[in-house]
């Protein structure tokens, strides 16, 4: 068993048919999505013709069409037909209630006899940081992972079993016996999304799966450095739109923004849509391009235009789009 993470600026944000083939390679059977999948169409009939399965769980809008999916499984609670309660859990709020489902039958999985019941409270820190990092309501369900992930991180031994997360909290002169929603928010859910934003995905699943302090101390501090480069290019990049923004007045006028730029870098753009959208209170449409000939980006709105319709009322225009009614991207 094991990850893999979508180069972001190589193969954009979900299932990719190079990704696929270089599974492949390595004889696996059974892929498992987190928080994406639901509109990859062709890229799991490629997996099937390859003799892949593919369990989808992700939580993103699901059309009609994508009712037909070619997956073994397609969870996510936003299906048409889905009887579950809560409709807003995150992308890893989804996989975890697959753990559940799991844990729930190991009786009949030899692997798992020795999981003693209720041992997977301890997994939910990642759970409770997903969720507050995720742009989804704080309410029901997700109210729940958040506060019982804050409390296992506050709990005595915690630093023991995360002792990458333990050293950044560390780094960053937070004590885990004080750790609140906003140290997760604004200080922990940055650096580790700003490694994949940066173009090493790597070195944050690494972190959180560290188990020894030294590894964990280097690599919170390569972590924080690529959140620093990061904030340096989203301000770069802000500041060259607002001043062609300001240089041209029919940009002004518009109902949307619509911008690129081929230097741009496509893993920061959601960040800086999400500046944009506060500036000036219309959708924001951004895309980059590094490296062969597509051009992905972000969308952003202030939730009162759904992206998602909006991008499927022109979807003959994009090779592939997808997201949530306020946040999505496209190719």
């Amino acid at each position: 068993m094991r990850h893999y993470i979508p180069h972001r600026h190589k193969e954009g944000y979900g299932l990719n048919v190079g990704g696929i083939d270089e599974l492949k390679s390595q004889n696996i059977s059974l892929i498992i999505t987190i928080d994406l999948g639901t509109t990859n169409h062709q890229e799991i009939a490629h997996a099937k013709k390859l003799g892949i399965d593919v369990i989808v769980t992700d939580h993103h809008i699901v059309s009609e069409a994508d009712m037909a999916l070619l997956a073994f499984a397609l969870i996510n609670p936003k299906r048409p037909d889905s009887t579950y309660p809560f409709d807003g859990l995150c992308g890893a709020g989804v996989a975890w209630k697959l753990v559940q489902a799991i844990l729930r039958q190991q009786e009949n999985i030899s692997s798992l006899q020795n999981f003693k019941e209720g041992q997977e409270k301890w997994l939910l820190d990642l759970v409770g940081i997903a969720t507050l990092s995720d742009m989804v309501p704080l309410v029901g369900e997700n109210r729940m992972l958040a506060h019982f992930g804050l409390t296992v991180m506050r709990s005595s031994g915690w630093a023991a079993r995360r002792p990458g997360l333990a050293s950044l909290l560390s780094l960053l002169r937070i004590k885990p016996h004080t750790l609140t929603e906003d140290d997760i928010g604004f200080m922990v859910s940055p650096r580790i999304n700003a490694a994949s934003r940066m173009d090493s995905p790597d070195v944050a699943a690494r972190l959180l799966s560290a188990s020894e302090a030294g590894e964990g101390a280097l690599l919170a501090k390569q972590l924080n450095k690529i959140n620093d480069e990061r904030k340096g290019v989203v301000a770069a990049t802000v500041k060259e739109i607002n001043k062609r923004i300001k240089e041209n007045e029919a940009l002004t006028k518009s109902p949307l923004i619509v911008m690129g730029n081929p230097n741009w870098r496509p893993g920061v753009l959601g960040l800086v849509a999400n500046n944009l959208v506060e500036a000036y209170g219309k959708p924001v449409f951004l895309w980059g391009r590094e490296g062969g000939e597509v051009i992905r980006g972000s969308v952003r709105s202030d939730g009162m235009l759904n992206v998602v319709e909006l991008m499927g009322a022109t979807e003959h225009i994009f090779d592939h789009f997808g997201g949530h009614s306020a946040s999505g991207g496209f190719s």
